[in-house]
């Protein structure tokens, strides 16, 4: 009897394709221009979330130690996010004023047809020390970092509660936990944020919506990538690199890394915004290379 001819082994078949977990949903991302607003940003496309996306720009104030973000940046951040197939509303907005934040909860609503998430993002910090800062130097950063998250908050809250669901992401920071030299506003308006988040959590704890806050510790961003942060780390040299300056800030956190990298606190978050997170909120999660393991 011939032998049996069996043929090629079948080809293996393919991995079965995991649908983008939020399909449908639609977030708003402040401080989105560029650092840790424009990774939320992409990770959520890359999710199929759509988005109102928004950063002051150059309304920003005057004196922080790192150039302001252009309209280029964030035009960059809103095609990006569209190559993911998602739409996505970008914004120039300056939270200092109140009626932003209600804007972008309209846009949403009204342009994208819902709101499921929140994610308030952005902020400055002007430093100097407490005895020389001028008050309205100090006023200008708690209403940016404070009073602007609150500002979207509050419409926010109101929509969700109402629609019975939603998750919603502050960030604050390692500084939310203890204090900096020279950083007195950006350091009581990112305390402060824990104390707005803890309190929205539980008055929403009943109505189906999360509030939680995100400490990032030191974080591969403008606002710590620059030629001031170079000197300040490297003052021997006259115009220290950025490799200068990880090489001197390579014991900077317990795990042996100047920074996290934006994607990093992004990749919590989504975690925060999945239904496996349901049954967190009012919490606070660090990611900072375990710096957090400093304080209680």
């Amino acid at each position: 009897m011939a032998p049996v001819q069996l043929g090629p082994d079948p080809a293996p078949a393919p991995p079965p394709s995991i649908p983008p977990r939020f399909k449908g949903r639609t977030a708003i991302v402040t401080g989105a221009a560029r650092g840790i607003g424009r990774a939320f940003v992409l990770a959520l496309a890359r999710e199929g979330c759509d988005l109102v996306v928004c950063d002051a720009l150059e309304e920003l104030p005057d004196g922080t130690p790192y150039p302001k973000p252009g309209q280029r940046d964030l035009d960059e951040t809103r095609h990006s996010a569209e190559e993911h197939g998602v739409r996505c509303i970008a914004l120039k907005a300056d939270l200092r004023d109140p009626s932003r934040g209600a804007e972008l909860v309209a846009r949403a609503v009204g342009d994208l047809d819902r709101l499921d998430f929140l994610i308030a993002n952005h902020a400055v910090t002007i430093e100097k020390p407490i005895a020389d800062m001028p008050p309205e130097t100090f006023e200008t950063v708690i209403r940016n970092n404070l009073n602007g998250v609150f500002h979207v908050l509050s419409p926010a809250l109101k929509h969700m509660t109402a629609q019975g669901r939603g998750r919603i992401i502050i960030i604050s920071s390692g500084s939310g936990r203890h204090a900096e030299n020279n950083a007195c506003a950006y350091v009581a308006s990112k305390w402060g944020l824990i104390g707005l988040a803890k309190t929205a959590a539980l008055e929403a704890a009943e109505s189906g919506v999360t509030v939680n806050v995100i400490l990032p510790g030191p974080t591969d961003t403008a606002m710590m990538d620059n030629p001031i942060r170079y000197k300040q780390s490297v003052p021997d040299k006259p115009n220290p690199t950025r490799e200068d300056y990880l090489s001197a800030k390579k014991d900077a956190t317990p795990m042996g890394l100047a920074w996290v990298k934006p994607e990093d606190i992004a990749a919590a978050g989504l975690f925060l915004l999945s239904d496996e997170a349901r049954f967190i909120s009012g919490d606070t999660l660090s990611v900072d290379a375990a710096d957090c393991a400093h304080w209680t």
